[in-house]
């Protein structure tokens, strides 16, 4: 029986790379740290995170961070992870920022392609005097708590400023929404700048004198490149909103396993079946028609591979037999599967 006792539908339905909770887990396993009942008691599965193309809920990974916390008995667990983790690991992200060609740019493009990551995150830039305010919004408020992620973020994105300038600056000051009484010295020792808790947004303030600074590792060629496929990740991912993406991320995991029902992936997803069909509904949608366009696009993709055979991609895509693919595939483009891509070498 999966417990989401605190994660609200509305927050459910906004997905993440999980990144956090995936290096977080690594973390715990470094250790010796049981992280099977956060991983339980957030609704998650160690094979959700061994994959990086499925994804998992935003609120799934926030109570996964603060489960996880719990089990560590370490309430500055983000900032730990955030310490040792790899800065790649957040993925094009990373290389957008280290391809720019100065500070001020990669702020830019960390804010504007900042929901090829987390659809609940908007990065918005500002400026006041002498400092440049990079704040980190959410696009709704959620029940769940998340202290031990954003304070993953903030130190993530220190450490990757310095590691893509190669100048040890501080920032003026970072700021949480979030409540903290205790271990303070303890934060300002890994995130080495003023910190204050309990304000009205996450941010983190740099002074404007660094934004000129070069990023050393700078390319515009390979920032075109970066830009051009953050901008298709953006439209393809508001081209399947809401709920109807994390669908199509579960099932990616599913069908080869035989478990593409709308039941398996309400569950995974945190919903009753009733809700999970409301809410489909109202996005203007059903969980086959879903599953139905998702077997279609990859049926063309796998086809066009020579190295899959017809009955590799019909287990593929959850068909318990040849024949029910074909009979699919016929009435999706009135033929049978043929190679669309070159015979494979014998």
């Amino acid at each position: 029986m999966w417990v989401y006792a605190h994660v609200s539908e509305e927050s459910l339905l906004l997905w993440t790379r999980g990144v956090a909770a995936r290096e977080t887990l690594s973390y715990l396993d470094r250790r010796g740290i049981d992280a099977e009942p956060a991983l339980f008691g957030a609704g998650i599965s160690r094979h959700q995170l061994s994959r990086d193309d499925i994804g998992l809920s935003v609120a799934s990974q926030y109570r996964f961070l603060e489960l996880a916390a719990a089990e560590a008995n370490d309430q500055l667990l983000g900032l730990h992870v955030a310490a040792e983790m790899d800065i790649r690991a957040i993925g094009i992200l990373f290389y957008l920022t280290g391809s720019s060609r100065t500070v001020s740019e990669a702020l830019e493009n960390l804010a504007r392609y900042s929901r090829t990551t987390n659809e609940a995150l908007i990065g918005e830039i500002s400026r006041q005097k002498d400092e440049v305010i990079l704040a980190i919004r959410q696009v709704k408020e959620f029940d769940e708590p998340h202290r031990q992620f954003f304070e993953l973020l903030a130190l993530w994105f220190i450490r990757t400023l310095h590691k893509e300038t190669n100048r040890d600056f501080t920032l003026l000051r970072v700021t949480f929404t979030h409540a903290r009484n205790a271990d303070l010295r303890e934060v300002h020792r890994l995130l080495r700048c003023p910190v204050d808790f309990a304000q009205a947004v996450n941010s983190w303030v740099l002074p404007e004198r660094v934004m000129d600074l070069p990023i050393m590792s700078g390319d515009s060629q390979l920032l075109q490149i970066l830009t051009a496929h953050a901008d298709d990740l953006l439209t393809e991912r508001h081209s399947v909103t809401g709920l109807q993406s994390m669908v199509a991320n579960q099932l990616a995991s599913l069908l080869p396993r035989g478990e593409s029902r709308a039941a398996v992936v309400a569950r995974q997803l945190g919903l009753s079946p009733r809700s999970f069909s409301r809410h489909l509904a109202e996005e203007g949608t059903t969980f086959g028609e879903i599953l139905e366009r998702l077997r279609q696009r990859l049926a063309a993709r796998y086809l066009a591979d020579d190295r899959m055979s017809v009955q590799q991609i019909a287990w593929l895509l959850g068909y318990s037999e040849v024949g029910a693919f074909n009979h699919a595939y016929k009435r999706w483009t009135g033929t049978a599967p043929r190679r669309t891509g070159k015979p494979a070498r014998r």
